[in-house]
């Protein structure tokens, strides 16, 4: 009884997912838009594919996790889950698996295009998007997670992750060094998830940032997750 209501809410988060078709338009069909547009590009190694990669993590994230989570929350709809299945954490875990999926799906169509329409990827490139964005989808949620404890007016809140949304954006194409560029993968979720898929060509040092970090993000999240409250936080 317990699997089957486990399989239940797992189905109900990916029919929300998929429902909102919109959103695929800017998680999937912008990247593949924008790296056509730059197809005469260097793509002589992977790394050009590794920006596209981060922006398709995080917005997916974004939108199928911390929106999704803050809507369910707001009308009420979690309390309903809640009930159903008498277990927080499994709706919340799988959102995040659904996630996973939605992301697994993504970076595949988005490399099948490239190899298809613009240059040839290798087994090995396909194989590394699929095993890294497993840790990039769970570290980019562990660092929304604290958003959903922001109590603050809607219209308010509605500005504060847009503006977050599309300044992490924006950073991500500064191309940082140094002391900048350690701050930004600290702070910027585009951010992070690019020097994550770039880790194995970074310095020691970032390395070392990196992993401290996404141990330090994943552990917050685990902490802070069974304490979301179920009730309205926005005004």
């Amino acid at each position: 009884m317990l699997f089957e209501n486990d399989v239940a809410i797992f189905m109900i988060q990916l029919k929300i997912a998929l429902k909102e078709k919109f959103y695929f338009v800017y998680t999937l069909l912008l990247p593949i838009f924008m790296v056509f547009l730059n197809k005469n590009l260097n793509f002589q190694d992977d790394g050009s594919l590794y920006i596209y990669w981060s922006y398709i993590v995080v917005t997916t994230v974004f939108n199928g996790f911390l929106i999704n989570i803050i809507r369910l929350r707001e009308s009420g709809f979690f309390k309903t889950l809640i009930f159903l299945v008498e277990s927080k954490n499994m709706i919340l875990l799988s959102n995040i698996f659904v996630q996973l999926i939605i992301v697994q799906l993504e970076i595949l169509l988005f490399n099948i295009f490239v190899t298809l329409f613009i240059t040839h990827l290798s087994l090995i490139t396909f194989l590394y998007g699929f095993l890294t964005s497993f840790l990039a989808t769970l570290l980019s949620a562990a660092m929304m997670v604290v958003l959903l404890f922001v109590k603050m007016k809607q219209d308010s809140f509605n500005f504060l992750i847009g503006s977050l949304f599309v300044l992490g954006i924006a950073l991500l194409g500064l191309h940082p060094n140094g002391i900048l560029e350690y701050l930004l993968t600290i702070l910027n979720p585009f951010q992070m998830i690019y020097e994550l898929y770039i880790v194995h060509c970074s310095s020691s040092t970032l390395k070392f940032l990196i992993g401290s970090c996404t141990i330090l993000y994943l552990a917050i999240a685990g902490f802070l997750l069974p304490k979301i409250s179920i009730n309205r936080y926005l005004k």
